[in-house]
């Protein structure tokens, strides 16, 4: 399991960030905020989550040693 504090602060933010999941829709991906989490595959979900303005833990079912992941995350880790 991966896990990382990431920031997604505005729109372009949010779509770039959906880019970067799309490459691995196989992977099962989850942002959370307090108690609530979405589907970090969906723009509609990552949208809700840049309303609250903090920084969201994200989840991927994969490897942490995943070396594509973390570099296509990167501009993303809070």
């Amino acid at each position: 399991m991966l896990r990382k504090t990431v920031s997604i602060p505005s729109l372009e933010a949010a779509k770039s960030f959906v880019n970067f999941t799309s490459k691995y829709d196989e992977v099962p991906m989850r942002l959370r905020v307090n108690d609530y989490e979405v589907d970090a595959h969906s723009i509609v979900g990552v949208l809700s989550i840049v309303d609250t303005h903090c920084p969201a833990e994200f989840t991927a079912k994969t490897d942490e040693d995943n070396s594509d992941m973390l570099n296509d995350i990167k501009p993303f880790l809070a």
